[in-house]
């Protein structure tokens, strides 16, 4: 057989960080439900709406620094916290498709996830024909994160369980 000459070229990569937090989710879930009525929008038309208050707190801060370090670890990038929020979803609620605008990276952290309370989903759109073509379901498990390019449309499915879930999103600048 003659020889064969091969070469991969990488036209495009998505990158998810996955990673596992050690902070503490009991308090942190403590945080976000003490601000259960506090919306960052008081329009139920706005994707705001399903986002709950989160005040500063150190606990937050150390979550914000592991996903800093990791981040680093895996891609070499200083990047810094430009703001976070909570989501406290109660049964049949999930999230609507969005983007995180101007942010660099953006991140969820999974605070508490009961059985059956739905899926983090990324619809990367390069198929102009089929917007679900690269669709990826990823799995929410309590106390892990996953970081993502900000600019990749997501949302997350209906909360099928009857407790709540509960997560914390964190948006990222590139330092």
């Amino acid at each position: 057989m003659k020889d064969r000459e091969v070469e991969l070229i990488t036209i495009l990569k998505l990158d998810i960080i996955k990673g596992k937090s050690y902070a503490n989710l009991n308090l942190i879930e403590e945080i976000i439900l003490k601000e259960d009525k506090n919306k960052l929008s008081e329009q139920p038309y706005c994707s705001r709406y399903e986002d709950t208050y989160c005040p500063p707190h150190p606990e937050v801060d150390k979550v914000i620094d592991e996903m800093i370090i990791d981040f680093k670890a895996a891609t070499g990038e200083d990047i810094q916290c430009d703001g976070y929020w909570g989501h406290i979803h109660e049964k049949n609620m999930s999230t609507n498709i969005h983007d995180h605008g101007d942010a660099y990276v953006s991140s969820v952290l999974y605070i508490s996830t009961p059985n059956g309370s739905g899926d983090l989903v990324f619809l990367p759109r390069l198929n102009p024909y089929n917007n679900y073509a690269y669709r990826s379901n990823f799995k929410a498990i309590e106390g892990y994160y996953y970081l993502f390019p900000s600019y990749i449309d997501h949302f997350v499915t209906r909360n099928k369980s009857e407790e709540k879930r509960i997560s914390i999103s964190f948006n990222f600048k590139k330092v």
